[in-house]
């Protein structure tokens, strides 16, 4: 499905629920619900964790993706994460020290607060004679923690963002849209198009939103 096919699907759910009125029916405010539904959609089903939800996401999905190093300290190394991560799934580190590179570490994300005191705990500080350590996602990196030794390879895999839909002009309401072939499969993308009306004819406290929403959810 094109997303211009997308958008007439689009105008048609809401002429179902009683909304024509041009100001709702912008091609703006279509590519702004689209979007919103089809990243809850995603997290849906990330979140659920169903097997039979890998049709969809082994379109999104990233395997092994090397990172870019990013700063540096004598506690960590950073690796700046891809634009286009959407969620995190499994990283793979390597590090070196002297003439021993590239060693595959065992490392864990840690979602503690105190830190300092891991950091210099023997039974749980980074190792490189046992190849273990952890470390903590930020909003735009994955910080890997170590001791006397350097991470200089790490290889991401992750959920990228599915394909945002645009105006060929953003600053124009009206404008056309960037007529592209939608992620999905038309299942799924018309399941994202009923929401995309929902969120524009209801708030999402209203008990008729939540139905909609289940309704949807069960028929993925």
């Amino acid at each position: 499905m094109t997303t211009n096919e997308a958008y007439q699907k689009y105008l048609i759910e809401l002429q179902a629920n009683g909304t024509t009125d041009g100001v709702q029916t912008t091609k703006g405010r279509f590519v702004v619900n689209y979007n919103k539904s089809q990243n809850r959609v995603v997290e849906w089903l990330i979140e659920r964790k169903n097997e039979d939800d890998n049709r969809y996401l082994q379109k999104i999905k990233v395997v092994d993706k090397p990172l870019t190093k990013g700063d540096s300290t004598n506690t960590f190394d950073s690796f700046i994460l891809p634009k286009d991560h959407f969620d995190f799934m499994d990283a793979r580190a390597f590090a070196d020290r002297g003439s021993c590179k590239e060693q595959p570490f065992f490392v864990e994300e840690f979602k503690g607060e105190n830190l300092n005191v891991k950091l210099k705990d023997e039974d749980s500080k980074p190792s490189f004679k046992y190849r273990e350590s952890f470390y903590i996602l930020s909003k735009d990196s994955i910080i890997f923690f170590k001791d006397d030794f350097d991470f200089n390879k790490v290889l991401l895999t992750y959920y990228k963002y599915p394909l945002q839909i645009s105006l060929i002009n953003p600053t124009f309401p009206d404008s056309q849209l960037n007529d592209v072939e939608l992620e999905f499969d038309d299942k799924l993308t018309n399941r994202i198009i009923t929401l995309s009306a929902a969120d524009q004819s209801l708030n999402s406290n209203d008990q008729k939103y939540q139905a909609l929403k289940q309704e949807v959810l069960s028929k993925l």
